[in-house]
């Protein structure tokens, strides 16, 4: 059996890690259009212009041994590549999507990462995970107008913000505040909420924010 010219890679720094089994889909998504790839049948993927931030999603497994259905021998083990996709979420670093073969070559976030044990054989875990293109605030020179005796805060500063599909909480610090790394600001703002919504937030903090909800700027 001929093994498939795309290969999924994941890296970070000079860390890699390559998907030993295809996934079915590759789900990308952006603010103008979705658009879902069978992998068997990749070809040339044409992204819309200056589309807002694109959001890949798959779901595969981990095999404990090898099988016709690998890409490729001497893979790590379920849980060694699973040790390994946590330590980069809980990084707060960008990582590094490659498929080869097509054009989708991005630094990214990891924003899910939901595995378990496998549902077909003894050892192997599946897995869905959500990657979401990484682009970095440029911070903007603001000419400041001479102070009063009496500061009084800007009508226009926002007070709240309605969560809309795609947004976390690194893409609203860049956006409110012109530094994604300040997304900290928000979460102790908004933890209780969220935690109260999604106990996962206990363990990755600020990660799962849902469309609807409302939350305080400071």
């Amino acid at each position: 059996m001929s093994k498939s010219v795309y290969e999924f890679w994941l890296s970070q720094d000079k860390e890699k890690l390559r998907f030993p089994i295809l996934p079915e889909t590759l789900d990308i998504k952006n603010s103008t259009q979705n658009e879902t790839v069978r992998v068997s049948k990749f070809g040339e993927l044409t992204f819309l212009d200056k589309a807002g931030a694109k959001i890949f999603s798959f779901s595969s497994f981990f095999p404990k041994d090898y099988s016709p259905l690998a890409e490729y021998s001497g893979f790590p083990s379920p849980e060694n590549a699973i040790k390994t996709i946590e330590k980069w979420l809980d990084s707060e670093k960008p990582i590094q999507f490659l498929v080869t073969g097509t054009k989708i070559n991005f630094k990214c976030s990891i924003d899910a990462f939901d595995h378990g044990e496998g549902q077909k054989d003894i050892g192997d875990h599946d897995f869905d995970i959500t990657l979401k293109e990484f682009k970095m605030a440029s911070p903007r020179k603001i000419k400041q107008k001479k102070k009063t005796q009496q500061t009084r805060p800007s009508k226009s500063s926002p007070k709240s913000h309605k969560v809309k599909r795609g947004d976390t909480l690194w893409a609203l610090a860049g956006k409110y505040y012109s530094d994604s790394t300040q997304w900290r600001k928000i979460w102790e703002a908004n933890k209780t909420m969220m935690i109260k919504r999604d106990k996962r937030n206990i363990r990755q903090p600020g990660h799962w924010i849902f469309p609807g909800q409302t939350l305080k700027i400071p």
